[in-house]
């Protein structure tokens, strides 16, 4: 992995994470904590986009599939550290109480298993005659 495929994979997950964040700030208080089917619907529908954005840039950028694990690395730790610090601020960033940064946390977890599952994909397995 060559430091231009670090400097792409860090600023792709460095964005899907803002696009997360924010989608969960705009809707996160009054929608998503509502119903917690609508809640774990939205986070499996947005760890399934994750994820799909990090495939999609490690098809671009060519990556084998096992070699994906240090790139995956690489897309991750930028949000994992955003991710800590929204949590550590959460009380100054929004006016939701303490559940709220639970299930925010819980959100950010799912997708980074997410990431890191699709990171360990098997190929497709060829015919054995």
């Amino acid at each position: 992995m060559s430091k231009q495929d670090v400097i792409v994979f860090s600023a792709a997950g460095l964005a899907v994470w803002l696009a997360t964040t924010l989608f969960y700030a705009a809707f996160g208080d009054g929608l998503l904590e509502r119903a917690f089917w609508f809640y774990a619907l939205n986070a499996f529908a947005a760890a399934g986009a994750v994820a799909f954005a990090f495939q999609a840039t490690a098809r671009l950028r060519r990556i084998p599939r096992g070699r994906r694990l240090f790139p995956a690395l690489a897309f991750t730790l930028p949000g994992l550290a955003g991710a800590n610090l929204v949590l550590a601020h959460f009380d100054a960033l929004t006016p939701a109480g303490p559940i709220s940064a639970g299930r925010y946390g819980a959100f950010v977890a799912v997708i980074l298993i997410s990431v890191g599952a699709s990171a360990f994909e098997r190929g497709p397995q060829k015919a054995r005659l």
